[in-house]
């Protein structure tokens, strides 16, 4: 019960900050960071993958109807939802056992997890920008933004994660 409510807070906190903070900042043009992706990044891994969807799906169109997304957060949060299991496989050659009880986040060594958490945040910065631009006129600039956006995502989200598979542990 205690994990369900740190979940909780954690997904609460996340959206308040990206609502209220990091989409009202205006750093540079290709530079966006947004961290409300690492709700759906640190759900356990033992969670099927049906509740994993209906949680991003409510993210998504919470942010939606937020920040007038027209679709583009739950349309880039469900795809994540589906490959997380798989990244997470590719990036650190770990898989869910059936009968594993203790989340599988917490037993990564700091490089594995910082590998898997910056892979997912590329492929969804990767899908982000790319369906809002919908172009490739401005291909440059789209893979700056990607690239840019993704790093410092990373370099914001690092230590919130830290501090929150800290707090499950306990």
């Amino acid at each position: 019960m205690f994990k369900n409510i740190s979940y909780f807070w954690l997904t609460l906190a996340l959206l308040v900050a990206e609502i209220f903070i990091l989409d009202q900042l205006s750093i540079a043009m290709w530079l966006r960071p947004m961290l409300f992706q690492l709700i759906v990044i640190l759900l356990p891994m033992e969670w099927r993958t049906i509740w994993v969807l209906v949680v991003s799906l409510v993210v998504g169109v919470v942010m939606d109807v937020s920040l007038g997304g027209a679709g583009l957060y739950t349309a880039t949060l469900l795809p994540l939802a589906v490959v997380r299991r798989t990244v997470m496989y590719l990036t650190t050659r770990r898989s869910v056992e059936p009968g594993d009880q203790s989340p599988l986040l917490t037993r990564m060594s700091q490089r594995q997890l910082m590998i898997y958490v910056g892979a997912m945040i590329f492929v969804h910065h990767l899908l982000f920008f790319w369906l809002e631009t919908m172009s490739m006129v401005s291909l440059w600039h789209l893979v700056a933004t990607i690239i840019m956006s993704t790093l410092l995502s990373v370099v914001i989200a690092w230590p919130i994660v830290r501090l929150f598979l800290s707090k499950i542990v306990r």
